[in-house]
């Protein structure tokens, strides 16, 4: 054992001060490798690698390359510190945040509860708060019956859940259309949610969500009659199946 610690200590004093704290760390059996991860979005607004990832406010990885993969998106590649990896949820949708001087891919968790991603999971990606919002209305009401599930105590949503968050939704759409028609949109807001409703659409479809598709093709619709047209999902090539 000693010659094992002389040997330990030798090899830590040759690295310099750097690995000694890594060695330590190894041995003490705390350090966590950094996880890759991807995101896709229809506007990157200047993201490139380099830049951070962060979840509430704090820097938690970097991105490490941005691709194109047709229609005007982008596949985003991410890093995030190993220590950081359980903030990284199966539901995260990974924000775009252009509005500082540099741009950076910020964590929103919809569920705190909820269990952490694996590496090399590909995350819902929206390029403005908007886009957040309609990925979150396209999971439907069942999601957020299961998310206060899990407050109240239980796994699985009850019937009066999902109704009650049904009858929340229905409420809500009502209120944007009421708000609608009494401040009808300009033109520049009319396009913009066209774009950025067709884009997140565009993305669940590509990713073989053809349920959330649907269902927030219905939402727009019924909001705003004739905003989406039926997407044909052979017009969109799936990327690779997510690890």
């Amino acid at each position: 054992m000693r010659k094992s610690n002389r040997s330990i200590a030798s090899s830590a004093s040759a690295i310099g001060a750097g690995g000694v704290f890594f060695l330590a760390m190894l041995i003490a059996g705390c350090y966590s490798p950094p996880a890759s991860y991807s995101t896709q979005l229809d506007t990157t607004g200047g993201l490139g690698p380099g830049d951070p990832v962060t979840h509430a406010s704090a820097t938690i990885g970097h991105v490490t390359g941005v691709s194109t993969i047709g229609g005007g998106d982008s596949e985003v590649a991410f890093q995030v510190d190993g220590s950081h990896t359980d903030e990284i949820h199966n539901d995260s949708i990974m924000t775009l945040n252009s509005l500082g001087a540099q741009p950076s891919l910020d964590v929103m968790n919809v569920d705190a509860m909820s269990h952490a991603a694996p590496p090399g999971a590909r995350l819902d990606g929206a390029s403005s708060m908007n886009e957040a919002q309609l990925f979150i209305s396209a999971r439907g009401p069942g999601s957020y019956a299961q998310a206060l599930s899990k407050v109240v105590g239980g796994n699985t949503p009850t019937p009066q859940m999902i109704q009650m968050q049904q009858m929340l939704g229905m409420i809500s759409r009502q209120t944007i259309a009421n708000a609608m028609a009494i401040s009808p949109p300009s033109r520049q807001e009319v396009e913009t949610a066209k774009r950025e409703a067709a884009g997140v659409e565009r993305q669940l479809m590509r990713n073989g969500k053809v349920e959330q598709a649907e269902r927030l093709r219905t939402q727009i619709g019924g909001i705003m009659p004739g905003m989406t047209a039926p997407t044909n999902p052979l017009a969109i090539p799936l990327t690779s199946p997510n690890p």
